[in-house]
């Protein structure tokens, strides 16, 4: 490209303000300069097979003089010769060579918005005022040919904590999918684009930008993996962005969509215990209930509110009812169990005044305080069984109910496993 090359030294930096008045000698240097540029464009345009990467190099000086870049040919052009590198490296990774990863999706990213600016000014009007578009079959197969390069660019760029660029590649993807869609070329995705949008709202998570992260979180839910991960992005942003309202209402949607996502019911809970307002998370957990009796963690929330306020027998009650629906659900036997031990611990501080020669009394209080260990057991052993790297849940309280009730055995084989945890 030498001829290209050498264009560029004859061009000089435009240094006329629009719209002041100019003399001869100034329209006529402008008209040169214009003139120069423009030949480099159709040099680049003439060369670009040879030299795909010359005739990006020589587009940027054109692309960025006001003089022009309103003449959407430039853009074509600017395009054309991004277009001709990504395919080239494109080829090159398809026949195993070595190729250029970082620059084809910084081409790619460039494309992207040197296409919005060539349909911009292709379809800006002229000084009749009439639009006469020239590049419209050349930009809708552009994005037809570069729609999976813009997800694929997003992704690379992801992976390289660049989360602005991949924000905006996965949104060229879902603006692309949707003119090809438009046009007649391809139909409506309803599986890939929510991804991109999905992505979009975690590269809005990553930058701390709560405006782009909701931007497409909406769209991002129409995904059903994905769903309920997007719902807890939207929270957050609301919060984030200081829309406590909208917040509130963000998280008693998502614990009556997602019950599984602990974010929004802890959400909840954390907002109204800070503030004392338990009868308006028991107010929430009445309509929870009422919502979906079969819901496990409705159910559990009622008992929860009960045993903050240490309304023991009302906790037991509701982590009972809570277990008819799911027997091994965690929390439940884990609160449940901590109800009993509570029980035992409470009984034996009120008989602790009790004269030891009073044997049937001592007993009758060993029988009650066994009764409580009895019951705590079996909850504590079920959660070993479905949590069995859980430690932390189960085995000082499993350790305490062995050494009240003289299970020896069971004794030794947890102060075995003590010791191999190193506890």
């Amino acid at each position: 490209m030498k001829k290209l090359v050498m264009s560029i030294a004859f061009v000089l930096a435009a240094t006329f303000a629009f719209g002041q008045e100019l003399s001869k000698e100034e329209l006529k240097q402008q008209k040169k300069e214009i003139k120069a540029l423009l030949n480099i464009a159709k040099d680049a345009e003439i060369n670009m097979q040879a030299d795909p990467v010359g005739a990006v190099n020589a587009m940027k000086q054109v692309i960025s003089n006001p003089l022009v870049n309103t003449d959407p040919f430039v853009w074509y052009v600017s395009v054309s010769a991004k277009k001709a590198t990504i395919d080239a490296e494109n080829r090159k990774r398809a026949e195993g060579d070595s190729f250029n990863e970082a620059q084809m999706y910084n081409y790619t990213y460039d494309l992207g918005h040197e296409l919005v600016n060539c349909e911009k000014y292709d379809n800006a009007p002229d000084a009749k005022g009439k639009i006469k578009p020239k590049y419209s079959e050349f930009i809708i197969a552009t994005y037809a040919q570069e729609f999976g390069q813009f997800y694929n660019a997003g992704a690379y760029f992801y992976g390289n904590e660049d989360y602005a660029k991949s924000y905006d590649l996965f949104k060229m993807f879902i603006d692309a999918s949707n003119k090809l869609a438009d046009a007649g070329m391809m139909p409506k995705d309803t599986v890939n684009v929510p991804v991109a949008a999905y992505n979009m709202s975690l590269s809005g998570m990553q930058m701390k930008d709560y405006e782009k992260v909701l931007s497409h979180v909406d769209l991002a839910m129409l995904n059903p993996q994905m769903a309920p991960s997007a719902f807890r992005y939207k929270a957050v942003a609301h919060l984030e962005l200081g829309d406590t309202a909208t917040w509130l209402n963000d998280c008693m949607e998502g614990a009556k969509l997602y019950p599984d996502d602990a974010y929004f019911y802890q959400s909840l809970i954390q907002y109204y215990d800070n503030r004392n307002e338990n009868d308006k998370l028991n107010a929430l957990a009445d309509e929870l209930i009422a919502s979906d009796t079969s819901n496990p963690f409705f159910v559990y929330l009622k008992g929860y509110i009960a045993h903050q306020k240490l309304e023991v027998d009302a906790a037991i009650e509701w982590y009972e009812k809570t277990l008819l629906i799911d027997p091994n659900y965690e929390s439940a036997l884990n609160n449940l169990s901590r109800c009993y031990l509570y029980k035992a611990q409470e009984y034996s501080a009120a008989q602790s005044s009790v004269k030891v020669t009073d044997k049937k009394k001592l007993a009758k209080d060993k029988e009650i305080l066994n009764g409580y260990y009895k019951k705590a057991l079996p909850l504590l052993e079920r959660l070993r069984e479905t949590q069995p790297d859980k430690y932390d849940l189960w085995l000082a309280n499993l350790t305490n109910c062995y050494y009240n009730l003289n299970m020896t055995d069971k004794l030794k084989e947890m102060e075995a496993l003590e010791k191999s945890l190193g506890y």
